[in-house]
């Protein structure tokens, strides 16, 4: 279940082989469903298993998880809420800012030593430039002694190398050496080569000193650097996104708490007490107190105030929207022009964008199915790559020489002893190999894609959603409130005679009045409106004992007797054998080719009356669908509706011949049909915005939701679409493919950097035309 992923933060990880050993550790956890881990936002998604939700057993396996962790050199936080995780974010913000501006001083430090080191060799620059005559001046062979070139490169390994090194030792001890373990282990064994060559000048070429490397650390510590820096200004520039969401919702709120019951139409606020309180404190049912130029902190119902409410930051739209008593408001919108008292719906860290918030960090902890290539490598990849510098060593030792006679000679930087060559070649190995690439290519890209996706209204859960909408083959669209604005309007109201069409209209409101289906809010909004404006009307009665059908319709008790609201197929059966069918009523059926039809039952009485609704088709839902096909993506509707209406909708948007329209489709219908797609094997989106359509979200490969469903569909959606547009489907699709693209490029960079540069340092190139690769 959702409920029981746990979102932590995670310090410490410098590369793939860091990111891969914390998801190893986890997923070899018998308390753990799935583990994803991103290097990028330094974050862990775990899902433990159903049995850790036993109370007290869950914290005993995030307490066990976390020191687990600890033991392998990563310290492992659980994300906070509330103030607590403003906190921590400003303290993880602070944290990067320090390590970024201490990561420049040293980089400063690691290329003034660079400098410095190629001073050095200016005898040897000199030379190859034909300025013989210059090359040794006293100043010049004095800077070539080995001893300046040792004290400059233990500079650089003590000084802006030296976390490099303890790092990477301690990721030997722990048993999982990283980038950190292979520069360290290169740059040492460099700087021991040299001071082996310096102090024993019999060892190097011709029996000179002067053939030392010692600006091999320098350069491969400002080089790293230099990486690192650059790195750590791409993952600021990614995540900027979601702090910039996450900075929406205020950190207190200013709680009301009334010193008796407000009466009819009367402010609690105006005999109230108020206290300042942290978000996270309000519960479902407080009311809180929000003033002109302050920002909502919870989700919540008007009970007094009138004022206009910037809905930006949700919808995408830059108007104010009038709120007034009994409008629904959203946290983080922002009020103007009048106070308002709202009661909250959810408690502070439950609101819409908190939850969007989440999503989208959970998200980003989750991998793309494409990952696992780079996480399969990743893993063992410092232990590989020791494996191939040990091996280089031994070829070069062994056979390389007597294989390739003068190969190691020709190189011109080997010296004499038959072991300094071979080692150099080694210890190039260590230092040119590259998981960090690995592991930051997909991650990254899924950062990206799904910060710029909610900035645009769209909430992708993760980068496995992300590849899977890329290679989607077909859409399955449901019509009401999908296609349709979902926002039907009732048009006619058919008695049988005798009956006041009133009687009928606010029998079936009162129904209607006990779920959300888009039709049943028409209808109840249709019977407001008649009662407001209408004298001598008597008020829409109340109902009790509700139930719902999915896709059929609702039934409850009005004044004592049983009523039956929904389709006309469904009531007929509930009412059978009394009274009359809806058949009878030919004026509603004349009009079923443009509208809905609902019919009103009453048990022992028959179908008492029918309604007729109508609902506008979207502007965008043509062009969408043509977007789609475009693509070389089939659209399909599947509809509770009748089979008029959707063949109707069908025609109107301009279905194709191979497309599927299908109307009178109950909830499981419609996860039949999907699986007959996938049958064939296409790949199927499904989007719909009700409780009905969630069987139907789950069967297909990606479920995407309309915004005005997330309620209800959210946990079975793969997709959000926040600015409740049909056209976001298509951008959905388009943003999956740019950025399985993006991940597929990133991934084939790291792979080929590695591919072409470990052989290169081996010396592959060295027998044919005397190149080897120098990783400074």
């Amino acid at each position: 279940s959702s409920s029981s992923t746990v979102l932590f933060a995670i310090e410490g990880m410098r590369c793939g082989g860091c990111s891969a050993a914390v998801r190893n550790a986890l997923d070899a956890r018998d308390d753990v469903e799935a583990a994803a881990v991103n290097l990028v936002t330094e974050t862990a998604a775990v899902r433990f298993k159903t049995t850790s939700m036993i109370v007290g057993s869950l914290d005993a396996s995030i307490e066990s998880a976390v020191a687990e962790i600890g033991k392998k050199g990563f310290k492992m936080t659980r994300r906070e809420l509330g103030r607590a995780a403003e906190a921590a974010a400003r303290e993880a913000s602070a944290r990067r800012e320090e390590e970024m501006e201490r990561t420049k001083w040293d980089l400063y430090k690691a290329w003034g030593l660079t400098a410095a080191c190629l001073g050095t060799h200016l005898t040897h620059h000199l030379h190859a430039l034909g300025l013989h005559e210059y090359a040794h001046t006293e100043v010049l062979n004095a800077l070539a002694q080995p001893w300046i070139g040792a004290t400059l490169a233990m500079g650089a390994l003590l000084g802006p190398g030296r976390k490099i090194l303890v790092e990477g030792a301690q990721a030997f001890a722990n048993g999982a050496p990283n980038m950190n373990s292979l520069v360290g282990v290169g740059s040492l064994a460099a700087f021991g080569l040299s001071t082996a060559g310096a102090l024993n000048p019999q060892l190097n070429e011709y029996g000179q000193w002067t053939n030392d490397f010692f600006e091999e650390p320098v350069l491969l510590m400002a080089f790293i650097l230099l990486g690192r820096a650059l790195e750590g200004r791409a993952r600021a520039r990614a995540s900027a996104d979601l702090r910039s969401l996450s900075s929406l919702l205020p950190l207190d709120a200013r709680l009301v708490v009334p010193d008796r019951a407000s009466e009819e139409g009367e402010d609690p606020a105006d005999h109230s007490v108020m206290l300042d309180v942290d978000r996270a404190a309000v519960k479902p049912g407080d009311l809180v107190r929000v003033v002109p130029g302050e920002i909502i902190p919870v989700d919540g119902v008007v009970v007094a105030g009138n004022a206009g409410v910037d809905e930006a930051t949700l919808t995408g739209e830059p108007v104010l929207v009038y709120k007034t008593r009994g409008s629904d408001v959203n946290a983080g919108t922002g009020v103007f022009e009048g106070p308002l008292t709202i009661q909250a719906t959810s408690s502070g860290d439950s609101s819409i964008v908190a939850g969007i918030t989440r999503t989208i960090e959970e998200a980003q902890g989750r991998a793309a199915p494409v990952q696992r290539l780079a996480d399969a490598i990743a893993g063992p990849f410092v232990f590989g790559v020791m494996g191939i510098s040990a091996a280089t060593f031994g070829f070069w030792t062994l056979a390389g020489d007597a294989m390739f006679p003068g190969a190691l000679m020709e190189a011109g930087s080997f010296g004499a002893a038959p072991w300094m060559g071979p080692i150099k070649l080694a210890t190039d190995v260590l230092v040119v190999a590259c998981p960090c690439a690995l592991g930051l290519a997909t991650p990254t890209a899924v950062l990206v894609a799904t910060s710029l996706g909610a900035r645009n209204g769209v909430l992708l859960r993760g980068g496995d959603v992300l590849e899977t909408i890329a290679g989607v083959d077909a859409v399955v669209l449901d019509k009401t409130g999908t296609i349709t604005r979902g926002k039907p309007k009732l048009k006619s109201v058919y008695a049988t005679s005798g009956d006041d069409d009133w009687n009928i209209l606010s029998v079936a409101a009162a129904v209607e009045a006990t779920t959300t289906h888009p039709l049943a809010k028409a209808v109840a909004r249709a019977a407001d409106l008649r009662f407001e404006t209408t004298d001598n009307l008597t008020p829409v009665p109340r109902a009790s004992a509700s139930e719902t059908e999915p896709g059929r319709g609702v039934s409850a008790t009005v004044n004592g007797e049983r009523v039956f609201v929904g389709a006309p197929s469904w009531v007929d059966e509930k009412v059978r054998g009394v009274g009359p069918s809806s058949d009878s009523f030919e004026e509603a059926w004349a009009e079923s080719e443009t509208c809905s039809l609902v019919a009103v039952g009453v048990e022992g009485r028959g179908v008492m009356g029918m309604l007729t609704v109508t609902d506008e088709i979207r502007e965008d839902a043509a062009a969408t669908v043509q977007r789609l096909k475009e693509s070389g993506i089939t659209v399909h509707i599947l509809s509770g509706d009748r089979q008029a209406v959707v063949t109707a909708v069908a025609g109107e948007l301009g279905l194709g011949a191979d497309s599927v329209a299908l109307g009178g489709m109950l909830p499981g219908d419609k996860a039949n049909e999907i699986e007959k797609l996938r049958a064939k094997g296409l790949k199927v989106a499904m989007v719909g915005d009700g409780i009905n359509d969630a069987p139907a979200l789950v069967t297909a490969d990606v479920g995407i939701a309309m915004s005005r469903g997330m309620e209800a569909t959210g946990n079975a959606a793969g997709v959000i679409l926040l600015n409740d547009a049909i056209s976001q489907v298509a951008d959905s699709v388009q943003l999956g493919k740019n950025a399985l693209g993006k991940i597929r490029q990133n991934l084939g960079w790291a792979l080929a950097y590695n591919a072409v540069g470990i052989p290169l340092a081996a010396g592959v190139l060295l027998p044919e035309y005397g190149f080897t690769l120098n990783p400074s």
